[in-house]
């Protein structure tokens, strides 16, 4: 069996680093030797020493990250330590992905081999009870709002995205929402980056792997994304063992569609939070699980409008200073400031136009692929209510209905591919006739052969 090996972890300049090895010929990481790290921002503000935390801690985030792979692949994990909790946790950690995303066709294909199992001491004293993770979205701040206060850490970890970067206007956007929602809700704050996502696996072969040889299911990229989720989230590790913080609070992102709960298949599924835990600390509650979408943005500015404060709602992929406004969690997200009667240019969307948000709803532009978020929002808009933006459209909104709604964007989306793809075998055919069809050349290839009669 070949080994993929975590060969080094240590602390340095505020920094966890950490070496990773696969033996020639396994290809599923990117290199055969990945340096890693995690890197805490704003650190100050706690006060924390990482090398002072024991390596069974520090190896948590990587080992987590990697272990998936031994799921479906015959590939040796060789680490050099672990917590016990964790260690004796590892079979319920495969049943519960297990349970969620197939379930899987075998038993556990791989082998964890660990060098030193150490019962990690947890620490008892602690300026904090609680880790509320941040990202600035809507599920962010509710459970930030409803844990407000000195006892509440909030930690930013932008990575867990796929689409994340290190660097750039997106990065120190990040930056400063955090800052400012802290001080709306009174916590300290920590940013943390890691390159994990970025560096680690080759994504696009193992993704292919699993999705038509395992058959993964779920939205989150067929799985895999979903899988190494809450991994990437226990880069917190380290930071909450140091400060002595035992629950760790993730905003649920479950819909309602008719009233009903709906749950989707991503990293965040309560299968998983009671599953993971280390040295006392674990996933204790998903905040807001059985909250409407609705409800957590009316919630969230009520809040805020009885303080006399606003923050940004941050829910946009693009790699910016100021969100696109177009992309459908930019629009649903619009859309539920909007029946609260407020104006989403004051809640973090710079670029929303009243009258260019009219015409992208009304020309179907807008689609989700789960309509549960369009039933949710156009269930809270009030026929008898005045809006004091966007109002003819809401009231055509709720006119349509959602079904009716989703079913001709639906149509309008397929109609935009099947252009797409008419565009561009037209476009190949155009270019294949131009290289038939060179009459530019013509005078120049009948030279050619009558030189060559010529010389014959």
């Amino acid at each position: 069996m070949k080994r993929i090996e975590l060969s080094k972890i240590t602390v340095e300049d505020g920094k966890i680093l950490y070496e990773v090895r696969q033996d020639s010929g396994v290809e599923l990481l990117r290199q055969d030797l990945a340096q890693l790290f995690i890197r805490l921002h704003c650190a100050e503000n706690v006060k924390v020493s990482l090398g002072q935390v024991p390596q069974s801690i520090l190896a948590v985030p990587i080992s987590l990250y990697l272990l998936p792979l031994t799921y479906f692949y015959k590939i040796e994990l060789v680490l050099p330590v672990m917590d016990k909790s964790l260690y004796d946790n590892l079979p319920e950690i495969y049943a519960a992905y297990s349970k969620l995303y197939g379930a899987f066709d075998e038993e556990w294909r791989g082998k964890v081999t660990v060098k030193t199992i150490i019962e990690t001491p947890s620490l008892e004293k602690s300026m904090y009870d609680r880790v509320v993770f941040f990202s600035g979205g809507v599920d962010a701040c509710s459970a930030g709002i409803n844990n407000s206060g000195r006892k509440t850490l909030l930690v930013s970890i932008p990575d867990i995205e796929i689409y994340a970067k290190n660097e750039g206007p997106l990065r120190e956007e990040k930056f400063s929402m955090i800052n400012k929602f802290s001080e709306v809700v009174n916590s300290d704050w920590v940013l943390i980056s890691n390159n994990f996502n970025a560096t680690l696996f080759r994504d696009n072969e193992i993704g292919s792997y699993l999705k038509t040889q395992k058959r993964l299911c779920g939205p989150a990229v067929d799985g895999w994304l979903g899988i190494k989720y809450l991994a990437n989230m226990c880069c917190v590790a380290p930071l909450a063992y140091a400060l002595g913080i035992k629950r760790l609070i993730m905003g649920s992102g479950f819909g309602f569609i008719e009233g009903k709960e709906r749950l989707n298949n991503d990293g965040a599924h309560p299968l998983l939070t009671n599953s993971i835990s280390f040295a006392g600390i674990g996933f204790s509650e998903q905040d807001g699980s059985h909250t409407r979408r609705s409800t957590k943005v009316r919630n969230i500015i009520e809040w805020c409008n009885s303080r006399h404060k606003k923050v940004k709602l941050w829910t946009c992929f693009c790699d910016e200073s100021s969100q696109c406004g177009v992309c459908h969690k930019c629009v649903r997200t619009q859309l539920n400031i909007l029946a609260t009667r407020e104006n989403p240019r004051d809640w973090g969307f710079a670029k929303f136009d009243e009258s260019k948000f009219e015409h992208l709803m009304r020309s179907y532009q807008y689609y989700e692929n789960d309509p549960c978020w369009l039933w949710d929002i156009i269930d809270v808009i009030d026929e008898k209510i005045m809006y004091p933006y966007c109002n003819r459209m809401l009231h055509w909104l709720k006119h349509i209905g959602y079904k009716e709604y989703f079913r001709r964007a639906k149509s309008q989306i397929e109609w935009h591919n099947r252009i797409g793809k008419w565009r561009n075998r037209i476009c190949k055919l155009i270019g294949v006739l131009q290289k038939i069809f060179l009459i530019q050349k013509y005078p120049h290839y009948l030279k050619r052969i009558i030189c060559r009669l010529k010389n014959a």
